[in-house]
């Protein structure tokens, strides 16, 4: 059994989605999460958590609320060598035989100071180590945002991709891409055709969305906004897992925003999807533009969408569904391995550690 100390993002649901299916895919390991937020969630099921401050995005009608952001990025940063200096002292007393981070600002920089390599397993990092080509209304965006990962995140020595799109790396020796992450409730949730179309928003921002839907004839099951009375064909529902899960399994298709893990776990459960990704995050953008490349669905950047959008999309349902079913959908156990092989060459836990940017 090996220790593996385990930094997460935890401001958003996938970046704990995916170090969770990480930890289930390795259950004879002894892990050890650091994180705030949702990370927190971690401790019901029997893991050891450290709850560490985290530089979180917030957001505000489908935007990145930017004066938000940086006042909690401003007030992290201005205590952040008391915080590293607790995160020296766990990983001390806990010795573990691998880092890994999922995009969790301390953990990586911690790891360098002391002279430990620290593996990251994200997405997001398939924005900055690898090649791709986007529309040139994007290139600010683009450049904002790399600027932000680069600056920030990319103190790791090694870099695991977690993407549904295969982009090539610009680095082969310090950058893998892998298929999606599959948590084991999707995994064995099968798979039907309801008479629904299921909606998630990312934050309740996005009210903009329900006088279109209203006037489409079909019946929305909306997560994200917290239970209220129904609206017409909109049916507002609680935030749960499993009646996330069910519901999304059985939908006609799914309308969301641009987060990757929503994406893959729809997309594995052959289900097209409409993505609105939220105005100046840009990472959305790139999921939700491959998201269309690649024929498993549409996006739109629009606050204020037509109601053709949703009915142009609808016609082309039997094509997106074709595409999915031809694509390479999960890849949990070549990770997994790739984790076991840095830990038993001791390449997870060496000194050298290095930037790449």
């Amino acid at each position: 059994m090996s220790r593996i100390l385990y930094g997460v993002m935890g401001d958003a649901r996938g970046h704990v989605a995916r170090a969770l299916t990480v930890a289930q895919e390795m259950p004879h390991h002894d892990f050890l999460f650091l994180g705030g937020g949702k990370v927190q969630d971690i401790r019901t099921l029997g893991y050891n958590v450290h709850e560490i401050p985290m530089l979180a995005t917030y957001y505000i009608n489908n935007k990145v609320d930017m004066k938000t952001t940086l006042w909690n990025a401003s007030r992290v940063l201005l205590h952040q060598h008391a915080t590293k200096k607790v995160i020296s002292c766990i990983v001390k007393d806990f010795d573990p035989d691998i880092i890994l981070t999922d995009y969790e600002y301390f953990t990586p920089l911690v790891a360098m100071n002391l002279g430990l390599q620290c593996v990251s397993i994200d997405h997001q990092h398939i924005l900055t180590h690898c090649h791709y080509e986007v529309p040139h209304s994007q290139r600010f965006s683009r450049f904002l945002t790399c600027s932000i990962v680069n600056k920030l995140y990319s103190y790791s020595s090694e870099f695991l991709i977690i993407s549904f799109y295969n982009l090539p790396p610009k680095n082969p020796e310090t950058t893998t891409v892998f298929p999606p992450l599959i948590r084991k409730d999707v995994q064995m949730t099968k798979s039907a055709e309801g008479d629904h179309v299921l909606v998630y928003q990312t934050s309740p921002t996005f009210h903009r969305l329900f006088p279109i839907l209203e006037k489409i004839n079909s019946k929305f099951l909306i997560y994200g906004f917290g239970a209220r009375p129904s609206q017409k064909n909109l049916v507002f529902k609680e935030n749960s897992s499993d009646g996330f899960l069910e519901d999304l399994a059985t939908a006609r298709y799914a309308i969301t925003n641009g987060g990757h893990n929503v994406l893959c776990e729809a997309i594995y459960l052959g289900k097209p999807v409409l993505a609105f990704p939220i105005a100046n995050a840009y990472e959305q953008f790139l999921n939700s533009y491959f998201l269309t490349e690649c024929g498993y669905g549409g996006h739109s950047s629009s606050l204020n969408p037509s109601e053709d959008l949703f009915l142009d999309f609808e016609r082309h349902l039997d094509e997106y569904k074709s595409n999915i079913n031809h694509g390479q959908l999960m890849g949990n156990e070549r990770l997994v391995r790739r984790i076991e092989n840095l830990i038993s060459t001791g390449r997870g836990n060496s000194e050298s550690s290095t930037r790449i940017v």
